[in-house]
């Protein structure tokens, strides 16, 4: 790959930079990513168990009822999940505009 002043080029094998936006909510102290709730809905007492959660995320999940632990190993979905999920203001995403290039600093 083509280099350019230390950074990678930005040809069609180059990096490039891109800004992404992660919705979630705080609880506790710990962040809770809408899409890994929305990931937990689908996993009940006899699908296969959620394994995605973090230490720290499982147990504010356990401690408010958002996930059960599962008969093997992992959680599944609690019964305050839904109602939860329901109750953020969630609103899609829209289009940022482009930031402007970085002007070399001299």
């Amino acid at each position: 790959m083509a280099r350019d002043g230390g950074e990678l080029a930005d040809g069609p094998t180059g990096l490039k930079k891109r800004l992404v936006v992660e919705y979630g909510v705080e609880l506790d102290g710990v962040w809770l990513p809408i899409g890994m709730l929305r990931r937990l809905t689908v996993h009940g007492p006899w699908d296969r168990p959620f394994t995605e959660a973090t230490a720290d995320q499982e147990r504010v999940l356990l401690a408010h009822s958002l996930a059960d632990r599962h008969n093997q190993r992992g959680l599944h979905r609690g019964t305050a999940l839904s109602s939860f999920i329901d109750a953020i203001p969630f609103e899609p995403t829209v289009p940022m505009p482009a930031l402007p290039e970085e002007e070399p600093q001299a």
